[in-house]
């Protein structure tokens, strides 16, 4: 040991320097030197962790379990290994991701359900149509509506006051499209989409409805109205001459009265194609394309002739008897030789009719 004041190298117990009798001031020995490293585990426990979020749980249990014993490794190690932070993320993360992968799972179970539910309520407002519609034809000799034109348009306006309101009468509406393309001016909506209604139609706008406008997401086989016959053009070469006028005919239930559709009226033809793009269907002028539209997951839910509501698949629109003189057997049906290939492709995986 030297002595801080002289220098002078002294014993190492000595107590005061033997030259200068200053005295000595023993240095502390400094502690050795620990190596702290991060847990591995820790690491791989927390990597583990964020993996089970997108492993639908799988790297779940083990994330957890190298948590665990990576924060017992650590709190035995006395220093020599940190990752506290890491282990608690490993642990946790599976934990908070339970309910992301719960709902990631149930998610199409919930859509199906909500599915069901819109073609519960779209059948159950056909239903109230049919009753409307039968009324009709009991206070008027067995005849449905004429419209109030040679051709069967403004149909509607012959119906009582309160279906020709909005504000009265919501059953014109699907649960799956409310949202009508026009505002109640007349102005188109901002991205009208397939599954959105037609109209609004104001008195100012056609001078046939009611004030506050008309909308809704179904419309009627012109086809079945009472207009006389006549071969003048309706919507291009369509002719009034073959509608059925009256439910009392033969194969009623194959015969559409009221549908869903993107207009309040039809008349479809078996050379109608439908829309190469789905969402052109609002502007082709083939009517069958106008009913043609995904709304329940490949089918449209009508009512029939015989008061029967139920689903239509989307390529069997065309084997329907839409008017007397329709070929249920067009180019559009497996009979007329159609092929899956023949169709659009975001409708050759539907089913074939």
């Amino acid at each position: 040991m030297y002595c801080p004041t002289c220098g002078q190298e002294n014993p190492d117990d000595a107590r005061v320097c033997r030259s200068c009798n200053s005295v000595l001031t023993r240095t502390p020995t400094e502690a050795p030197t620990i190596a702290v490293r991060t847990s591995g585990m820790a690491i791989a426990a927390l990597v583990l962790g964020i993996l089970s979020i997108f492993t639908l749980g799988l790297t779940g249990i083990p994330a957890i379990i190298l948590g665990i014993i990576s924060l017992v490794t650590i709190g035995q190690s006395g220093g020599r290994l940190t990752g506290k932070g890491f282990a608690i993320g490993g642990i946790i993360t599976p934990v908070l991701a339970v309910p992301v992968l719960l709902m990631i799972i149930l998610m199409p179970a919930l859509n199906r359900v909500k599915e069901q539910s819109r073609a519960v309520l779209c059948m159950a407002n056909l239903g109230q149509w049919g009753s409307v519609l039968s009324m009709y034809c009991e206070d008027n000799d067995g005849q449905f509506p004429s419209g109030e034109t040679p051709q069967g348009f403004w149909w509607v306006a012959q119906l009582e006051p309160r279906y020709q309101s909005l504000k009265q009468n919501q059953q014109w509406f699907c649960p799956a499209a409310k949202k009508p393309m026009r505002d109640e001016y007349g102005n188109p909506m901002d991205s009208p989409d397939i599954f959105n209604a037609w109209g609004i139609y104001t008195r100012q706008d056609y001078g046939k409805l009611c004030a506050d406008g008309i909308a809704g997401s179904y419309g009627i086989n012109g086809y079945v109205l009472s207009t006389p016959p006549s071969t003048q053009p309706v919507e291009g070469a369509r002719t009034t001459q073959n509608n059925w006028r009256t439910p009392d005919v033969t194969g009623a239930n194959n015969i559409p009265l009221f549908i869903e559709c993107l207009r309040f009226d039809l008349w479809p033809s078996e050379t109608d194609a439908p829309a190469l793009i789905e969402r052109d269907a609002w502007t082709t002028t083939d009517h069958m394309a106008h009913a043609c539209i995904n709304r329940h997951e490949g089918y449209v839910n009508g009512l029939f002739m015989d008061w029967s509501a139920r689903k239509i698949g989307l390529k069997q629109l065309w084997t329907l008897k839409w008017h007397r003189a329709y070929d249920t057997t067009g180019p559009w049906t497996l009979a007329g030789g159609a092929k899956p290939v023949s169709w659009p492709q975001w409708m050759r995986n539907f089913r074939d009719y």
